[in-house]
């Protein structure tokens, strides 16, 4: 694979928005365009466009963190905050036309993993590009 020129980094936490995007500036070409994503997972009750101001001010401390290290590292960057039922649906469309995505697994055992099956998993059978799942080591 050559080195990428347009990569998407899905950040979900902000303990993980320095790794992955450091990850990515490392894997990506000279000058390479990053697309940096947080999706605001809201439930089916829930309207698309409440007010959710604790969840809206994550997402933007976030996404901060992540372009402070992508603009250091000298990549353009551009940022995008989605509200959406599905985080993996929302992520395989802003997929399309990217070289390679960058997204972290969690080790969460919730129920609704394992009826359903993990966002990074679902990526891992459809993703539309190259993707880099970086897992960390499990605390002992």
């Amino acid at each position: 694979m050559k080195r990428p020129k347009h990569i998407l980094i899905g950040l979900k936490t902000l303990d993980h928005a320095v790794e992955l995007t450091n990850i990515a500036c490392r894997l990506g070409s000279r000058n390479a365009s990053l697309r940096l994503i947080h999706i605001i997972e809201l439930p089916d009750p829930t309207p698309l466009d409440a007010d959710v101001p604790d969840l809206d001010a994550t997402a933007e401390a976030i996404l901060r963190a992540a372009k402070r290290v992508a603009s250091r590292a000298g990549m353009k960057v551009s940022t995008l905050v989605l509200r959406a039922r599905s985080a993996s649906s929302a992520l395989l469309d802003e997929m399309k036309g990217k070289d390679l995505a960058v997204i972290g697994h969690h080790h969460h055992k919730a129920l609704v993993e394992v009826l359903l099956g993990s966002t990074a998993r679902h990526l891992a059978i459809h993703a539309p590009c190259h993707l880099l799942i970086d897992i960390p080591p499990r605390a002992l």
